[in-house]
Formats: C-alpha cells, sequence, structure tokens
C-alpha cells in the first residue's frame, strides 16, 4: 500500500463497526438497442449493524481484487456527504474467497480483520430492497426458497429440462394428445401435455384429471370449476427470477440455450404467479426426464397415428430409487391395451409363429413391441442400411427363440440380458454358417446393451 495513503487512513478514527461488502450479479437487466440483454454487476458496502448502504456501484463486468480494495479504502475517506461520519471500521466481511486473500493483507496493515462470510444477511436484505425498487415489484423467489427443496432435485430438473430441450419431443407428439404418468410408477395418476407443436410455447403442463386437460383445450368457461396445473416453460433468461438465475451461476445447472431456461410454475383458473411445492418439482424433473424416450419410441407423429404404449421407466438416485409409469392413450384401460395391439397388422404379422395360445399371444405382443423399440433406436444410430435389415433379421429370430424355449410367464425386458442365448436351437432351426451365427450374437449383444441402457439389470 502507498505510504502517504496508509497514513492518510490510519488517521481516520476506527470504530468497532463490521462492514460487509460482495461483488455479485445486480437484480436488473441493462437492455441496450439491438444487444442482448445482460446483468450488470454490482459493488455493494453495508454497515452490518444499522443496515445502511455505504457504497454502491454497478459495474459491466466483474472486477479485480485490487479494484475491489480501492473501492473499501474509498469507501473509509467518506464523501463531501459523509465526512463527518467517516470511520476505519474493525472488520470487514466478504462472501468470496478470492477477494478475502487478496484484501487481507492490505487491511490488517490498517488494524482491519478481513474474513469469509457464506452468508451477508444485510447485504441480501439490501439487494431485495434494491430490485424491489429496480423493478417496481416485490422479487420473485427462487425454487431453492420452497420448503423440501433441495439443490441436487433442482440440478436434476435442470439437467431433464436440458435434455428434453436437446431432444425437442413436440416434433413427434400433438399438444392436444395427454400421457399418463404415475410417479411413483404404483401411486396416482398425473396427466402431461408436452408444449411445442405449436411453435408458440415448448415445455411441458401436468393436470390433475383429464377433465382439466378437456376444460384447457376446448377454452371452455374455466371459471365454472377449479383448475390447478404444473408446469415447466423454456424461456429466455429474462423471464427468471434473479434467485434462481444466482443459483445457476453459482451450482453451474445445465441449459441448453438462449431461450431454454427452464421457468417452473404452478398456476390457476386466475393465477399464474404460484411456485410449484417441491412434490411437484420431482414430477416435473422425472417426466422431462423420461417422456422425450417413451415418445420416440411409441408416439412417433410422422409414422402415422400413435400407437398404443405402456411403460415403465428407472430414474436417477435423487429420486431414491423410484420409477415412472408413462402410458398412452391416457384414458386407455390397461384391458384395451392388449385389444388394441392385437389389432396392429404389422405387430401381428411380425408375431405369428411365436405363439399358440391366449397366454402366449399376450407375451409374443409384449416381447415384439420391445423389438420394434430397440429396432426405433437404431435410426440414431447411423448404420447403414444393409446392417439395419440383419439386425431386423436376427431380432425376428431372437423373438421367436425367446417365445418358444425361453418358457418365462411374464415379460420383462431383462429377459433379453445374460446372451446370446439359444445358439444349439439357432444352429439347428435357422442357420449353423459361422457368418449367420456371428451376426445373430451381435444383435443379440446390441439388443443387451440397449435394455442396460434403459436401466434394467439382471435378477
Amino acid at each position: 500500500m502507498n505510504p502517504n495513503l496508509k497514513n492518510k487512513l490510519l488517521k481516520i478514527r476506527q470504530g468497532k463497526a463490521i462492514w460487509q461488502c460482495t461483488v455479485r450479479r445486480a437484480p436488473l437487466w441493462i437492455t441496450p438497442k439491438e444487444q442482448p440483454a445482460y446483468r450488470p454487476f454490482i459493488l455493494l458496502v453495508v454497515d452490518q449493524e444499522s443496515g445502511n448502504i455505504l457504497k454502491t456501484e454497478i459495474l459491466a463486468e466483474r472486477r479485480d481484487p485490487q479494484a475491489v480494495l480501492e473501492h473499501l479504502l474509498k469507501t473509509m475517506q467518506g464523501t463531501l456527504l459523509t465526512l463527518l461520519t467517516k470511520q476505519r471500521p474493525a472488520c470487514i466481511s466478504l462472501d468470496d474467497a478470492e477477494l478475502v486473500q487478496a484484501c487481507t493483507p492490505e487491511l490488517a496493515e490498517l488494524g482491519i480483520r478481513c474474513e469469509l462470510r457464506a452468508s451477508l444477511p444485510q447485504i441480501n436484505e439490501a439487494l431485495f430492497e434494491l430490485e424491489a425498487q429496480a423493478n417496481k415489484r416485490e422479487p420473485v423467489p427462487g425454487l431453492l426458497s420452497i420448503r423440501g427443496v433441495s439443490v441436487p432435485l433442482v440440478a436434476e430438473l435442470y439437467a431433464a429440462a436440458a435434455e428434453f430441450h436437446r431432444q425437442a419431443p413436440w416434433r413427434w407428439i400433438q399438444n392436444e394428445l395427454p400421457i399418463e404418468v404415475r410417479f411413483p410408477s404404483d401411486g396416482p395418476a398425473r396427466y402431461a401435455l408436452v408444449l411445442g407443436s405449436g411453435s408458440e410455447f415448448f415445455g411441458l403442463s401436468m393436470y390433475e384429471s383429464l377433465a382439466d386437460v378437456e376444460t384447457v383445450l376446448t377454452q371452455a368457461d374455466r371459471g365454472s370449476r377449479s383448475i390447478t396445473w404444473v408446469s415447466l416453460v423454456l424461456e429466455a433468461a429474462t423471464n427468471l427470477s434473479f434467485a434462481d438465475l444466482d443459483a445457476i451461476e453459482r451450482y453451474s445447472w445445465p441449459v441448453a440455450g438462449d431461450e431454454a431456461y427452464p421457468l417452473a410454475f404452478k398456476a390457476t383458473n386466475e393465477d399464474f404467479s404460484q411456485l410449484p411445492t417441491a412434490s411437484d418439482l420431482a414430477w416435473l424433473a422425472a417426466a422431462l426426464r423420461t417422456l422425450p424416450e417413451f415418445i420416440r419410441q411409441n408416439l412417433h407423429a410422422d409414422r402415422g397415428w400413435p400407437k398404443s404404449a405402456q411403460t415403465s421407466f428407472p430414474l436417477p438416485g435423487v429420486h431414491g430409487g423410484q420409477q415412472i409409469a408413462l402410458r398412452f392413450p391416457a384414458n386407455a384401460a390397461p384391458a384395451a391395451k392388449s385389444i388394441e395391439q392385437a389389432q396392429d397388422p404389422e405387430l401381428e404379422a411380425y408375431i405369428a409363429d411365436w405363439h399358440w395360445d391366449e397366454k402366449s399371444h399376450e407375451f409374443a405382443r409384449q416381447v415384439g413391441q420391445f423389438l420394434f423399440q430397440f429396432l426405433d433406436s437404431l435410426d440414431d444410430s447411423h448404420l447403414s442400411d444393409q446392417t439395419v435389415r440383419k439386425h431386423e433379421s436376427n431380432c425376428w429370430c431372437i423373438g421367436w427363440l425367446e417365445c418358444s424355449y425361453g418358457y418365462h410367464d411374464t415379460f420383462s425386458p431383462a429377459i433379453f440380458l445374460g446372451g446370446p442365448n439359444f445358439d444349439i436351437e439357432f444352429k439347428r432351426k435357422v442357420s449353423d454358417s459361422k457368418y449367420a451365427i456371428n451376426s445373430y450374437e451381435a444383435t443379440w449383444r446390441k439388443l443387451e446393451k440397449y435394455v442396460r441402457s434403459q436401466g434394467y439389470s439382471e435378477t
């Protein structure tokens, strides 16, 4: 420190005051013409006891530690309005380890203690007031302020939303087709609408009943009955709360793009500004994580009218090992599913030689449907047409042999693990050439890898 400045500061009366200081994103947007909006940084110094703001500085970019120290020294020297009350504090608390490390030696020369504090309540309160004044409304709470919500849960919500945006399931399903969602898989149902086929909003809405969905889709008089739903829409950053934007930066949560910031809210007939509950966020995260794959496998809009489908998916650890169950159409009873599948000409032709009675017929239908899903997944593998045709032929053999020699009472994709199986039967019934056997085994190994990717394991 410059000796003259040091001597000048040492002459200033030192009291027992504790100052709090931070440099963080400001709770406001700068919107220059023909340029993207951005949040500047704010340097704030607050007296801990009185809560008075001693220094406010809007910065275009984050200042280096030396510049922050210079601001602190200028605050001690005061201005024309504060000359009579200027003082050296006893301690300065900062919430940035790098700033503490840089400022500690020079502040020590002035007899000032410098400390790191994870939370600065008076700073937070001052920023709350500044945000309210700048935006002329009460600050919107962030997701982490919701009772029962944890950092891992919101991290999973953001990761699931980013993957949802990447897969863009609205390409494959119209936004008026509800999908039944049960989470956990044996719990009560909600009904999901994937938003985006109309290119207006992109995201997901969850409703309590099909009657609620019908009311929304038909634009019926909502005042006649109470409706509540939960949504997550992908928006520009300017639509999120500053608390959530700060959390994104602090915890490095993923965001898929400039127009893909996840905005979660709970809505009623008259109010779109409610915060969701922790349970609502868990539902959204689970549905966002699994719906794209379910839709891609079963409901491709470009392949004609979607088929009926019912699938359970395992979920990441934040959900406590639970599964989610998805079903389409949402108003189909489980028994109706088998009837509709029986009327699927493509599936019935594929499994024609796999069954001999109604029980084996139902098992064959489930095997065939899963193999169709596996073959659909090859669309993204950039395989040659010849290779795909070989996998298709081998899959038929796998299904036929599994139904004929597997002796399973119920179907689960896990029956394809531990393979390749039925090599002897393949040689005897299909081909004993080395090339055919190697091809058959290669398809089985690829199928097994797909089964494991869906979260299934050997029991």
